[in-house]
């Protein structure tokens, strides 16, 4: 088990309900809380390449390049983080157990309350959920291919440019989201906190079983 993580190293946000991969990892000993609070990379994923923020907010600060697949749950992180981003069995050989990933239970369609921590609300620009694709591999790591093209829901503040409305755009601690309404069984949800004013975003993992 890792040695205890000084708090005073929180930075930045995650998300506290409900639990997260990087909350199972927490409490399996693997990360600190400041770990999970800067599962940091590029906020123009899907795309591959760094870059301008897609219109009508080009005027945001440019992302920096986004997550390789494989590193995705991580926000791109290949240190201790990386463990978010195993398999079951990839847990199961770093834990010395048979391991998976708890499954929160949900219905298609249903309305998801999520819950923010932040320790640093940066400007924000807003949020984006993607998941996995019907006929996934949870046996693989979550790749660009392991998801749907496009994202299940954004909820993007509107105001440009981000420097005329920083007051405005703040990082919200309880929002929702529409949970697709055609999904069956284990998915992955990948949720993306934006921000305005840098090139990344901060990403969250949920394993859910649609019931």
């Amino acid at each position: 088990m890792n040695q205890a993580i000084p708090e005073n190293q929180l930075k930045h946000g995650r998300v506290t309900s409900p639990a997260s991969r990087g909350a199972v990892a927490i409490d399996l000993g693997l990360l600190g809380g400041w770990q999970v609070n800067e599962m940091e990379g590029g906020k123009n994923f899907p795309a591959l390449v760094a870059g301008p923020f897609p219109p009508p907010y080009e005027t945001d600060s440019a992302s920096v390049a986004p997550p390789a697949d494989g590193y995705i749950l991580s926000g791109g992180k290949d240190d201790a983080r990386d463990c978010v981003n195993f398999t079951d069995a990839e847990m199961s050989i770093k834990l010395g157990r048979p391991f998976a990933w708890p499954l929160l239970n949900v219905t298609a369609g249903q309305t998801l309350q999520v819950k923010w921590e932040y320790t640093a609300p940066h400007t924000t620009r807003g949020y984006r959920w993607l998941i996995t694709r019907d006929g996934w591999d949870p046996q693989q790591r979550i790749t660009r291919a392991q998801l749907e093209a496009q994202p299940f829901f954004e909820d993007f503040y509107p105001q440009v440019p981000y420097y005329s409305h920083a007051g405005e755009l703040k990082a919200k601690v309880d929002h929702e989201v529409i949970l697709p309404a055609s999904k069956k069984g284990r998915h992955v949800i990948v949720l993306m906190w934006i921000v305005a004013n840098t090139g990344n975003a901060f990403y969250q993992a949920f394993d859910v079983d649609f019931k």
